[in-house]
């Protein structure tokens, strides 16, 4: 009798929100996953394996959606595989397809909600509604920080429920400018102070890069891509300053940040040297304008 091998599985995830929900996907779900820069790497990846890495799990963001995509390739692959991407996608058999991107606003605050108590509960803890969405306000719905608020909760938690009174308890109702805010205001006005605590300089660029690009989108008058109601509000103060600065700062942030992130993932740079750059090519780029 011979016993058939399961295949491995191939999922594939379609978020609105990826560089918010991306992350926390992978934190929860597949957090020893590799994470390979484009479609050919990870094809050139299982056809050519590496006896010497680690038989985890690949991860995939995919921005522009091929043409064509090699499925059976995939189906060779001997670890788990994971495709993000930020458009729809047909339905492909025998793939999980979960699709994301239709979200109402509250559907997904519900999901992540969901995500982090299920995320509790496996620590034996149980998170209380209210103090989610207290923590979604906070860090306006970026579902990773919102995790990192819950770790360090759970580090030195006394009781066995996340409350509105632990929060109070673990000084997590900010006084003082959260990271959103800091990259908000480092975008306008370069300043060393603004360094996030504790020092996450992904997690920082993707802020950083999410607030260029409401900027630029409100350069526009009917802007392709909406902006959230929470955030309209702000930009509209911003308009005098933004202006001044004007559409091509904004454009010239992009290659920065991305120049920053790849700095990042290499490996080779400490997070305050990162830091220490970001805030000097900011301060070149803005005396350009």
């Amino acid at each position: 009798m011979t016993t058939k091998v399961k295949a491995p599985l191939i999922r594939a995830i379609i978020f609105d929100h990826m560089d918010e929900d991306m992350p926390l996907f992978v934190e929860l779900y597949c957090p020893k996953a590799k994470e390979m820069p484009s479609l050919e790497a990870l094809y050139a990846q299982i056809e050519n394996p590496s006896f010497f890495v680690d038989n985890d799990p690949m991860v995939v963001r995919i921005e522009n959606l091929p043409n064509k995509i090699d499925w059976d390739l995939l189906r060779f692959s001997t670890v788990p595989i994971t495709l993000f991407f930020s458009k729809s996608l047909k339905n492909i058999p025998s793939i999980e397809c979960h699709n994301f991107s239709l979200e109402k606003p509250w559907e997904r605050q519900k999901r992540i909600f969901q995500w982090m108590d299920h995320f509790c509960q496996k620590q034996k803890k149980t998170l209380q509604k209210e103090a989610f969405d207290r923590l979604f306000r906070l860090t306006e719905g970026h579902g990773l920080c919102i995790l990192r608020h819950v770790e360090q909760i759970l580090l030195t938690l006394d009781s066995a429920q996340i409350t509105l009174e632990v929060l109070e308890r673990h000084h997590l109702y900010e006084l003082g400018p959260n990271d959103w805010e800091k990259a908000k205001q480092m975008i306008f006005t370069p300043h060393h102070s603004l360094r996030p605590t504790p020092l996450d300089m992904l997690g920082f660029i993707s802020k950083l890069r999410q607030e260029v690009y409401y900027n630029l989108f409100s350069f526009e008058d009917e802007p392709q891509v909406p902006i959230p109601p929470f955030r309209k509000k702000d930009l509209l103060g911003q308009k005098k300053e933004r202006e001044a600065l004007g559409r091509d700062y904004f454009l010239a942030l992009l290659p920065l940040l991305l120049e920053l992130e790849m700095l990042a993932k290499s490996g080779s740079f400490s997070q305050e040297m990162l830091f220490d750059l970001l805030y000097t090519r900011l301060l070149s780029e803005r005396s350009l304008f």
